[in-house]
C-alpha cells in the first residue's frame, strides 16, 4: 500500500483528512482507492473529544450505524486509546459529487423537510429503548458536565456578549437569564424519555448526495437524549430566519407524524414546541462557547459561521420568547 496524495488538512473540533491510496497485490481491485480520516493529534482536541466525543463517535460507527436506515457515512475502522485519547475514524470516502454543506448553504423546504424527517426517524426507532448497544451512549447531561468542567459557563456567557450583533436587543437585554436557564434547559432534558440524538445537527454537519438527499455525518456528540434538543437545533440553524418562520409549523407538525410512525410517542404540536423552546438554550450554548473558547481549546469553526448560527438561534429564541417557556 501506498499513500499517492493527502487532501488539505481541516482541523477544528478534530482533524480531519482525505487520503488517497494505491495498492499493490492480488484481490487489491476490490479494496477503496480513497479514505476520509478523522483523528485527535492535538492536546487540544483531545480536550474537546475528552468530553464524550472520542468514545461516542467511536461506538456510534461500531455498534449503531449497522442499525440504522438512514444517510450517513460508514466507517471501515473506528477506535481510540482511552488512556491517551488518541483516535482516528477511518470513512469511506463519498466521492467528489457528494456536496458538503455550510452555513451559507441555501437549502430548499424540500431539503428541510428531509433533516427533520431523518432526525424523526432516528428519534423513534430509538426511543426508550431496551437494546444493549443504546446504554453504551454517553447521555446529553453527563457530556454538558463534562464541558462544565472544562469551563462551559464561561466560554458561553463571553460568547454570548461577544455575539451581540447578531442578537436581537430584546433578548440580549436578558442576558443574566440565559446562562441559568442553560442549566435548566439540560435537567428538563435528563427529566425526560430519552432517545438517540445527534446532538450536533448545525447545517455544517449535513451534506447533499449525488441525487440530491440529505445525509447527516460528524456523529462525535451522539447521545441518550430528549428528542427536542435535536428539533430545536434543526430548526434553528438549518436555514434562514425568514425561511424558519414560514416553515417552521409545518415542519413541527410533520416531525410528531413522523416521530410516532417510526415508533416514538405520540406527542401534541404544542408539547413539542414547548420542549423544543426550553431546548433551544443548550443549542445556544454550543455556538457560544464556539465563538469563543478558552486558550485550552482549538478554534473549531470561523467567527462567520458562529455569529451566522448565533444570529439564528437567537432569532428563533425570541421569536418563541423561549425564556417564559421555564416558568414550571
Amino acid at each position: 500500500m501506498e499513500i499517492s496524495l493527502l487532501g488539505p488538512k481541516d482541523d477544528g473540533s478534530a482533524n480531519r483528512r482525505r487520503i488517497e491510496i494505491e495498492w499493490e497485490g492480488f484481490g487489491t481491485h476490490k479494496l477503496p482507492t480513497s479514505v476520509f480520516c478523522k483523528a485527535a493529534h492535538s492536546a487540544e482536541n483531545r480536550i474537546v473529544l475528552v468530553a464524550g466525543g472520542t468514545y461516542s463517535e467511536v461506538c456510534f460507527y461500531n455498534h449503531i450505524r449497522p442499525q440504522l436506515n438512514i444517510e450517513a457515512p460508514w466507517a471501515y475502522f473506528a477506535g481510540y486509546d482511552p488512556r491517551s485519547w488518541a483516535a482516528i475514524v477511518v470513512l469511506k470516502d463519498m466521492g467528489q459529487e457528494t456536496t458538503f454543506c455550510n452555513y451559507k448553504t441555501d437549502l430548499t423546504k424540500a431539503q428541510f423537510a428531509e433533516q427533520v424527517q431523518m432526525l424523526a426517524k432516528l428519534h423513534g426507532q430509538y426511543y426508550q429503548s431496551q437494546h444493549p448497544d443504546f446504554e453504551r451512549l454517553l447521555i446529553y447531561k453527563d457530556r454538558i458536565s463534562n464541558l462544565i468542567e472544562v469551563g462551559l459557563e464561561t466560554m458561553c456567557v463571553n460568547g454570548f456578549r461577544a455575539a451581540k450583533s447578531a442578537i436581537p436587543p430584546r433578548l440580549f437585554a436578558k442576558q443574566n437569564e440565559i446562562w441559568p436557564c442553560t442549566l435548566k434547559s439540560v435537567e428538563r432534558n435528563a427529566a425526560l424519555p430519552a432517545t438517540v440524538v445527534h446532538g450536533d445537527v448545525h447545517l455544517g454537519n449535513w451534506y447533499i448526495t449525488p441525487d440530491g438527499h440529505m445525509g447527516l455525518t460528524d456523529w462525535q456528540t451522539v447521545a441518550r437524549g430528549h428528542w427536542s434538543r435535536d428539533l430545536a437545533y434543526v430548526l434553528g440553524t438549518a436555514v434562514s430566519a425568514e425561511k424558519r418562520r414560514q416553515w417552521e409549523h409545518e415542519m413541527v407538525e410533520m416531525y410528531v407524524s413522523e416521530l410516532r410512525k417510526h415508533g416514538g410517542p405520540s406527542v401534541t404540536v404544542e408539547e413539542a414546541w414547548l420542549e423544543l423552546r426550553r431546548q433551544s438554550l443548550g443549542v445556544l450554548a454550543y455556538w457560544t462557547l464556539t465563538l469563543t473558547p478558552s486558550e485550552n481549546l482549538p478554534d473549531m469553526q470561523t467567527e462567520e459561521a458562529c455569529l451566522c448560527f448565533i444570529g439564528r438561534i437567537c432569532t428563533m429564541m425570541d421569536d418563541h420568547e423561549v425564556l417564559d417557556a421555564f416558568n414550571f
